[in-house]
């Protein structure tokens, strides 16, 4: 660890403390986290691509190929629960890395499957080891300053774009010359690529960047200009004390711990709700352009891109501006990114599928792509700012759980759509945005308050692992 002088001035106070810093840990941790979401989400694309061959080969129903992908996030839920534990535990980029190691293996018995039933049982393999989230996310907030945690998640969010566009296209044309079983074989030596990344990847210290936020929210120069770090905006006291062990916390005082911030649930309905759309629209967005403006195949697949290209930079730009409002001194920054982008997704959708004219359609299904993709990065940063780095596997648990409830949109929406059709089923779903939206802004009054107590609580463990004193409260 690196060590600096830092001087604390408030009114008439002043206190000089040797401060140790975090580590700076550059670039290749980011690249090689985003590599993990890749190959997750990569080799679901790759996958669809393998489907024709797969009935093929084994003469199975659509009903038995759905199945592959429905077991994956069932068992991946349950896994993610022994995951997160882990996280908290043991060295993460350790436990990434050997995930990633087994994910390989198992994507090679993937492509070596005789059987539909081994396949399947191959594919449950694969299922349990992407439940690895929260490492990943644990990783990232400890890797990067809290000020620029929600750009950073935002970085790691695009390695699922990246990981798509190689598994569409890449898997499009591995099986299209060698067969379905090279939809598996594609990612062997990219997976043991991502593992060699995160097995030499650093392993930061647990907390490190919130101690650093505290002591930065503390300190000012001689004249007055915010150190290297701090947010320009004054913290309130925590609202409630900490102390806890949390190493050897028990179950019911985690569970205890997680229930006491409000700003963690807000945040989990919220996008428990706004992915709802977002999924639902992922699996009939070309469905939709060919019922409702009969168009082909690649014709609608063009025009669903449009809402993914949009997401792409919405990925991107929601971590960017939040985190650029949070460095001006808007503690809430994150909160009213979520917020508005949700808000904003339901005023542009809505009448994007009420329209049957396309030109007025497909330019706003691009705005609308983007501003349903500009609350994920803020989001998953704000959820994360709000617990103590010690416990941020397990409520990444948690949060996976209710999450997972947005997996099931796609059936809602076709319930819907019996009845109403597809396009005003879109149109009546869209509004669960703003909801979404609404629901975020009642975390605004209470994340400066959790924000303070991980910094508070950070700053104590910090002091009681470091010789160093740690930055003093000045009396405002």
């Amino acid at each position: 660890m690196v060590t600096g002088k830092s001087r604390l001035r408030c009114g008439d106070v002043a206190v000089a403390d040797d401060v140790r810093r975090a580590v700076r840990y550059g670039w290749m941790p980011l690249i090689a986290l985003a590599g993990t979401i890749a190959l997750e989400s990569g080799e679901r694309q790759s996958l669809s691509q393998a489907v024709d061959g797969i009935q093929h080969s084994f003469h199975v129903s659509d009903a038995a190929i759905g199945w592959l992908p429905a077991a994956m996030i069932i068992i991946g839920v349950v896994g993610s629960f022994p995951f997160g534990i882990l996280a908290d535990r043991m060295r993460r980029t350790l436990l990434l890395g050997a995930a990633m190691l087994l994910w390989t293996a198992c994507m090679g018995l993937n492509a070596l499957a005789a059987t539909y039933v081994f396949l399947f049982l191959t594919r449950m393999g694969v299922g349990v080891v992407e439940a690895n989230g929260p490492a990943a996310v644990s990783l990232v907030s400890d890797y990067y300053p809290v000020k620029d945690r929600a750009r950073n998640m935002g970085f790691y969010q695009s390695g699922a774009l990246v990981g798509a566009i190689i598994g569409l296209i890449g898997g499009g044309v591995m099986v299209g010359a060698f067969g379905w079983r090279w939809a598996f074989w594609m990612w062997l030596p990219i997976g043991v690529g991502v593992a060699a990344l995160m097995l030499t990847a650093p392993e930061p210290r647990r907390g490190d960047q919130d101690a650093d936020f505290r002591a930065d929210a503390l300190a000012l120069s001689t004249s007055g200009i915010a150190l290297e770090g701090l947010a320009r905006a004054q913290l309130p006291p925590p609202r409630r004390t900490g102390g806890l062990d949390y190493q050897k916390a028990t179950v019911r005082e985690v569970w205890r711990e997680l229930v006491a911030i409000p700003t963690m649930w807000f945040g989990v309905m919220s996008l428990t709700i706004t992915a709802f759309l977002l999924n639902g629209l992922q699996f009939w967005g070309v469905p939709y352009f060919k019922r409702v403006f009969h168009l082909g195949a690649a014709q609608a697949g063009g025009l669903t891109a449009l809402l993914g290209v949009g997401a792409a930079l919405g990925v991107l730009g929601g971590g960017i501006v939040a985190d650029r409002l949070f460095a001006r001194g808007m503690v809430a920054a994150r909160v009213y990114v979520v917020a508005l982008g949700s808000i904003g997704a339901t005023v542009v959708l809505v009448p994007a599928f009420i329209s049957t004219n396309l030109l007025i359609t497909a330019p706003l299904f691009f705005v609308g792509g983007f501003l349903l993709a500009l609350p994920s990065a803020p989001g998953e940063a704000l959820v994360s700012d709000v617990v103590v780095a010690e416990l941020r596997g397990r409520a990444a648990t948690v949060r996976s759980v209710v999450r997972s409830l947005a997996a099931f949109s796609p059936v809602i929406i076709g319930a819907i759509a019996d009845v109403i059709g597809l396009r005003l089923a879109l149109a009546a779903i869209a509004p669960l945005y703003a909801v979404g939206g609404v629901v975020m802004l009642f975390a605004a009054r209470h994340y400066p308050y959790d924000l303070s107590f991980v910094a508070a609580e950070s700053g104590r463990l910090r002091s009681d692992t470091d010789p160093s004193p740690p930055p003093a409260e000045p009396d405002v």
